[in-house]
């Protein structure tokens, strides 16, 4: 340099000023070749010692003087050190997007004079951006939080993998190192995890909810002797589960707003069921409110988020069609250019960007106030950073937020729907919903907190982690006065190690893992073993003194580590059978019978259709049940159930060790309920018998088989001659059936005329099984996602279901019948007669009938009667593939009324006595018994039917109400009860001359419903 001349500098062709050569420049670059980095690096992070300032800010920090640390930075800085003075456990510290978190990471690195911190982040736009942030420190000299005699770090980026021995220097180099975690696990960097970790002093995982990938398990595992800090928004990974290490410090996302870190939040709902239409409707009303924001001088811009590439592909097309001139960009990982398209957004020049989920975790960009939710957020964890992004407070030109969603798209969790709700304050229903994620968080962790941990090996591969354990729900039963679970080992026999072991005092509750080694009996290699692995779970039920004790070990009672924490006697013997108490449609799949000798003892399993023949062993002397299990309906919901004789309850379901607790109570409080009589019990079982014929009783229904029924109808299409047809707007009917006959005969149909579009007969042979045939020429196709199958291939397979009127049902060549069964009349308090006016035709049923609207038919008088009584939606299902004639829903201050509404006429001018006026509207009430427990798939049912009439206006479905307030209705079922109530309009029956046929009929749907729902069936009927 020329004497008295500084330095060089240089103006490219962007307008950006460049050092080319400066005095201080040559003398670092000097420093840096005399020293090395590595003893340079160590020397600047000496220098850090007493030179952060903890001067905490004052709100509203408008002035200089009054900026400082936040509170929530405070607070994480000094959790984070009183955790470190007690432990080197694995910490996570949660604080909401836009509270202060990257300058946290670096008053941390300073205040603890840090001098290697490896820093994992998510994406590369963050990557960049946080080094930047480590370059400058940030904000915390500006602020005044760090002296300016603080050495900058020497900051470093991971940008490949390393391959040799040499690649890792820049670790010794480096304060600070920023990489994505495909840099520094996986592929050939994981020869290298180790030697990383032996250098770096800290490992810090910013945007935390990412480590659910193993890639991030085996490189914290390799810093297990470490410090490690885990920093997140959400305690939520994007999977859903909880991210893992202790929660040392959470900033509430209510708190981060009353402290005006968060701008407002704005929320527009848009409804519209067909997605292109949705799309284009969220992108009118974002740029509407985008291109008003604009004229008020607000420095705003948009963002459009959608789930893939393919829809960022087809939305940056609709736009750029309607605001070319806000040059929209489009943004994800695949393209070559994302920084730069990035960089556009983030100096004003584009208005506009589509992004797949997000640009990228952590982008900074304040400008962002206006969101297009054109797919929902599919995570709490994803919608806080989203939520969080577009929130952050700004420039004084920048103004509130606002969030575009459509909330017809029903496919989403129930918490989401709060936070989309159309009626809701966005910004009251975001900190509620923070809050009950937060609760459910710390519920769920409030009994893994509880439970003290003993480690009983020092196995690193034999480290189980408490978060993931999820035993099946089988469980022994005993009495218990007291619980002594540090006894436990008593019990245990000496071949098992204890490998974990955890006791919650405050739930009662001892949970442990063994090993085993076990003989093997195809070898005597001493070389080859067999371990076994097994988790014991026992908890105590106070209130009913009893211990459960489930075990993935079957092969054993367990009595000895029963009695040793305190239980006085298994329960077992007929008494077990009590947990069949209260099921409704019990079928058993498979039966076990022990029988007794003078000698020795016999055993025999049934399946199928021999569980009549079991049964029939039972009752005779000498015999008694071992084991069932099968299936039914409880509390409106089918469950799986299964017992022993020896002491053992199960099913098939899995879940959490809370969530098996409060399944064994429920039915432990059955097995001490000496009220529930066993007896009763398995004679109310429906038991499988192969039959040659036809029962000789009425029919009652005829169903889809119930493994179609249980899949999402808009799934489920059928393909005749080339049309396709949904499942909701099909029907499935009996064209001839006769008593004591071999076979029966059916149609599907469509449409209010009930269109027939093909025909089946079925065969029943008795143990040589059934068959299907096509009495049409059509060939239906079945589709059920993916999946194609002819449907008489289907039906083959999986044949309709028949119900009759004593409620036994037909299954292919099966009869499944009750014991006990029999015909019931229906009780005569549930007919409710009313006074048909003479202005309704009672020969006239629905309230439609070839584009005509009829309002002197039966639907329409009973439609207004509703609407009378103050139900908030009836809507017109009539017509093949309904859910019923009319569906009405009424919001409660507590509950959610559901009537399910069946209407028949009259068979003739006067009040008819034939049977045939009931069992076509039994049979749907029967059939409707599904919906009450799907709410959500039967507001889908309703929507889809609705849309096929958008065509015409004057043909809503909708006699009150809209989808609007429907959609409100659903989100409510999070939080309120669902009461149903089936019902029967047939002005045809006489409460006073109903005949007996009539009332068995009735009898055997409200039968079916109380067996079912748990509800009894009411008729409107005449006098």
């Amino acid at each position: 340099l020329i004497k008295g001349v500084d330095g060089i500098i240089h103006l490219d062709d962007n307008n950006n000023l460049i050092w080319i050569s400066h005095i201080i420049l040559d003398e670092k670059l000097n420093d840096i070749k005399s020293k090395g980095l590595e003893k340079i690096s160590q020397q600047i992070s000496k220098s850090w010692r007493g030179q952060l300032v903890y001067k905490t800010e004052i709100a509203p920090a408008e002035k200089i003087e009054d900026f400082g640390l936040r509170p929530p930075q405070i607070g994480a800085l000094f959790a984070i050190g009183s955790h470190w003075s007690l432990s080197k456990n694995p910490a996570t510290i949660v604080m909401p997007t836009g509270t202060g978190k990257t300058e946290t990471i670096l008053a941390l690195q300073v205040a603890n004079q840090v001098a290697k911190t490896l820093v994992i982040v998510p994406s590369k736009a963050l990557r960049n951006q946080i080094v930047n942030k480590f370059k400058s420190f940030g904000l915390l000299k500006e602020l005044g939080i760090l002296t300016n005699e603080a050495t900058y770090p020497v900051v470093g980026i991971i940008k490949k993998r390393p391959k040799t021995k040499k690649d890792l220097d820049i670790f010794k180099d480096c304060n600070v190192l920023v990489s994505i975690i495909s840099s520094v696990s996986g592929g050939t960097a994981n020869d290298y995890r180790k030697d990383i970790a032996d250098i770096m002093d800290l490992l810090v995982v910013d945007e935390a909810h990412h480590v659910a990938a193993k890639t991030w398990a085996d490189l914290k595992l390799a810093f297990s002797d470490k410090p490690i800090l885990q920093f997140t928004a959400t305690p939520f990974r994007n999977d859903g589960k909880l991210v893992e290490g202790s929660v040392i410090y959470s900033y509430p996302l209510r708190t981060a707003q009353e402290d005006g870190y968060f701008k407002p939040i704005s929320f527009i709902p848009i409804h519209e069921i067909d997605q292109e239409r949705a799309d284009l409707e969220i992108a009118k009303t974002a740029v509407k409110k985008l291109r008003g924001d604009i004229k008020e001088g607000k420095s705003h811009q948009l963002i459009a988020r959608c789930k893939s590439k393919e829809r960022a592909t087809d939305l940056i097309k609709i736009y750029e069609k309607i605001a070319s001139d806000l040059n929209p960009q489009l943004v994800h990982s695949e393209l070559t250019d994302t920084d730069e398209r990035i960089e556009n957004v983030r100096s004003g020049h584009s208005k506009i960007v589509v992004c797949v989920n997000m640009i990228g975790e952590g982008v900074d960009i304040p400008a962002l106030k206006i969101a297009a939710v054109h797919d929902k957020h599919q995570s709490l964890a994803v919608l806080l950073q989203f939520v969080g992004r577009i929130t952050r407070k700004g420039k004084k030109n920048l103004g509130d937020a606002t969030v575009i969603a459509n909330i017809a798209d029903k496919n989403i969790s129930g918490w989401l729907e709060q936070l989309y709700s159309e009626d809701s304050d966005w910004n009251k229903i975001l900190r509620e919903m923070s809050s009950d994620a937060a609760k459910e968080h710390a519920e769920f962790i409030d009994f893994l907190d509880n439970s003290e941990s003993f480690d009983k090996t020092e196995i690193d591969d034999a480290k189980i982690s408490q978060n993931s354990l999820r035993p099946t729900f089988s469980t022994q039963f005993f009495s218990c006065e007291e619980f002594h679970p540090k006894r436990f080992h008593e019990g245990l026999p000496n071949r098992y190690e204890i490998v974990n072991m955890w006791i919650n005092e405050k739930t009662k509750t001892l949970y442990f893992v063994t090993r085993s080694k076990e003989n093997i009996k195809w070898t005597n290699a001493k070389e080859v073993e067999q371990k076994d692995w097994h988790l014991f779970v026992l908890h105590f039920d106070q209130e009913n003194k009893l211990l459960y004790l489930a075990s993935t070990n079957k092969t054993s009672s367990h009595d000895n580590i029963a009695k040793a924490v305190g239980a006085k006697k298994q329960i077992n013997g007929e008494d077990m059978f009590r947990s069949l108490g209260g099921i409704g449609r019990l079928v058993f799949n498979n039966l076990g019978v022990t029988k007794h000798g003078r000698k020795n003892l016999s055993f025999a399993m049934y399946t199928g259709a021999d569980v009549k023949q079991a049964l029939s062993e039972t009752e005779k002397k000498g015999s008694r049940k071992s084991n069932v299990s099968g299936y039914g309906w409880e509390n409106g919901k089918q469950i799986t159930i299964g017992c022993s004789h020896k002491g053992r309850v199960w099913s098939k379901s899995a879940g959490t060790i809370p969530q098996f607790i409060k399944w064994a109570s429920g039915v432990g409080r059955k097995l001490i309920d000496n009220s529930i009589d066993t007896k009763s019990v398995i004679s109310n079982v429906l038991i499988p018998e192969y039959v040659k014929t036809l029962p000789t009783c009425e029919v009652l229904s005829i169903d889809w088989p119930i493994e179609l029924i249980c899949k999402s109808e808009e799934r489920v299409i059928v393909t005749i001659s080339g049309e396709d047809y949904e499942l909701f707007n099909l029907d499935i009917k009996l064209i001839n059936i006769k008593p004591l006959s071999s076979n029966l005969s059916f149609e599907i149909v469509v449409g209010e005329d009930e269109k027939s579009l093909c025909k089946y007969k079925m065969n029943i042979k008795g143990e040589a099984g059934f068959d299907i045939s096509n009495l049409t020429s059509t060939d239906p196709i079945l589709k059920v996602g993916k999946m194609e199958i002819p449907l008489l291939e289907y039906f083959r397979d999986y044949p309709p279901l028949v119900r009759f009127i004593d409620l036994s049902e037909l299954d292919g060549n099966i009869l499944l019948s009750a014991e006990d069964s029999g015909l019931v009349k229906i009780p005569k308090e549930h007919l409710i007669s009313w006074v048909w006016p003479t202005t309704i035709d009672i020969k006239k049923e629905s309230l439609w009938k070839k584009g005509i609207r009829r309002e002197d038919s039966i639907q329409w008088h009973t439609a207004k009667h509703y609407i009378e009584s103050g139900f908030d939606i009836v809507f017109d299902d009539d017509d093949a593939g309904e859910a019923a004639d009319l569906v009405c829903i009424k919001s409660e201050k507590d509950c959610i009324n559901l009537t399910l509404i069946h209407c028949k006429f009259s068979g003739g001018a006067y009040k008819g006595k034939r049977v045939k006026d009931v069992v076509e509207v039994a049979s749907q009430a029967v059939r409707s018994a599904k919906w009450p427990g799907k709410i959500k798939n039967l507001v889908n049912h309703l929507e889809h039917r609705e849309k096929r009439h958008k065509s015409d206006p004057s043909r809503s479905r909708f006699i009150k109400g809209d989808s609007n307030i429907l959609s409100t209705i659903l989100r409510e079922t999070n939080f309120k009860e669902i009461r149903p109530e089936i019902v029967i309009v047939q002005p045809g029956i006489s409460k006073t001359k109903i005949t007996d046929n009539q009332s068995v009929v009735l009898g055997a749907a409200s039968a079916y419903l109380k067996q079912t729902l748990g509800i009894d069936l009411s008729v409107i009927c005449s006098k």
